[in-house]
């Protein structure tokens, strides 16, 4: 269980930087936002310098049936570019097995071995029971027939990306599974898509704790491999459930997926500045929330402990000027490793579930702690969302008979 990269647009070298520093473990790539030749250069490069890394392909496939999409560089990948502006008619049995084919080999003859696994194009579906679900499954099925018939390859991973909404009936949800788990297959790459536009700690607690038991079945008691992109300040409670990898990236647009970072961009201003807290499972402003923290003089708390911190313990107002995107991504990053690091240092499955809940409710206390000294924070930061988790928690806990 590690913490990924969810690359994309603004690279720079946040992901060297976060690897030589351990507070990740691999890079998942994103042909959207890179140029094709740095991009295979940079899986090349990662691949010799960082040989335990955990490094993947995402194809953005399902990117190829949204009408006239904001696809960036992914029109330089023959896979793509001649499949886009797909509908339902698009998709018969011998279709299919060309897009499987196309993005297979193109992983397979460009990355070799530098890659962990190979990654299958999908589609997005809304609900288990609709035809994009059957369209998903289908392709699915043709990835594992055509790995087969390549040479020495990766070992695959089937792409699934779902939304949110899928989880209204559980029924339905228990269906798809049976449907999965008849894929011989290594793994599966899993991405939610959340039913609001702009980043949300809050999910729905039904949906979430059904999520989680989804992964569940396939992690552990399947033993595939699993990996959910896009995970962020979720990350530790699906690791708790048994998914081996999590992954978040650096804008909002890479922590949470939705459809609106292929939408024309509306613009708006700079976000504020925030500081990812472990403690608080959450991203308080650096200003005024943070700096309040420590007016109050509990900003130890609050801070995650990395290296990272120094530029705010002289005081967050302070040290703001010095808290740049990639001081931000890091320190973001080294505090979701850290829960990881706390949930598997449990040794069963139950010490994790266990530890994931007692993450959750030291957190509450320090939120309670923090407001009997009248510091006050936005909704956005917390501490809902956390009531949320917890009730989301129980609802897995439920499903899983655990």
């Amino acid at each position: 269980m590690s913490v990924l990269a969810q690359c994309g647009y603004g690279r720079g070298t946040k992901t060297e930087q976060g690897l030589n520093d351990g507070v990740i473990h691999g890079v998942i790539m994103s042909p959207r936002d890179e140029k094709r030749d740095r991009l295979e250069n940079a899986i090349e490069e990662w691949s010799n310098q960082y040989p335990n890394a955990q490094i993947l392909f995402d194809p953005q496939f399902y990117a190829a049936n949204l009408n006239n999409p904001r696809d960036g560089h992914l029109s330089e990948f023959d896979y793509y570019n001649n499949n886009s502006g797909l509908s339902r008619t698009h998709f018969s049995g011998t279709r299919i097995q060309g897009y499987v084919k196309n993005c297979l080999d193109y992983q397979h003859n460009t990355f070799g071995n530098n890659v962990t696994y190979l990654v299958s194009p999908t589609i997005l579906f809304d609900g288990f029971r609709d035809s994009w679900s059957q369209i998903a499954l289908n392709m699915a099925a043709e990835s594992v027939d055509c790995h087969s018939r390549l040479e020495n390859p990766q070992p695959l991973l089937i792409s699934l990306v779902m939304s949110e909404t899928a989880f209204q009936s559980m029924d339905a949800v228990e269906e798809f599974l049976d449907a999965l788990t008849e894929i011989e297959v290594k793994g599966f790459y899993i991405v939610l898509r959340r039913n609001a536009a702009s980043l949300q700690n809050a999910m729905e607690s039904v949906a979430f704790g059904r999520f989680m038991y989804f992964c569940y079945v396939l992690a552990t008691i399947n033993e595939y491999d699993v990996i959910v992109g896009y995970s962020d300040w979720h990350s530790f409670l699906l690791e708790a459930a048994g998914v081996n990898h999590t992954a978040t990236g650096w804008y909002q647009n890479l922590r949470q997926f939705s459809l609106a970072r292929f939408q024309p961009s509306a613009g708006g201003r700079r976000p504020r500045k925030r500081y990812s807290s472990a403690p608080l499972l959450s991203c308080p402003l650096i200003n005024p929330e943070l700096e309040d923290i420590f007016r109050a003089n509990l900003l130890p708390r609050v801070l995650s402990g990395s290296a990272y911190d120094a530029a705010l313990q002289s005081g967050p107002m302070a040290g703001e000027a010095n808290w740049s995107d990639e001081a931000s991504c890091l320190a973001h990053w080294f505090s979701l490793d850290c829960l990881s690091s706390q949930i598997k240092s449990q040794s069963t499955q139950m010490g994790q579930i266990q530890e994931a809940g007692r993450l959750m409710q030291n957190a509450l206390t320090l939120y309670a702690q923090l407001g009997n000294q009248n510091v006050s924070f936005d909704p956005a930061t917390g501490p809902d969302h956390i009531r949320e988790w917890q009730d989301a928690l129980q609802e897995f806990r439920s499903l899983a008979g655990i």
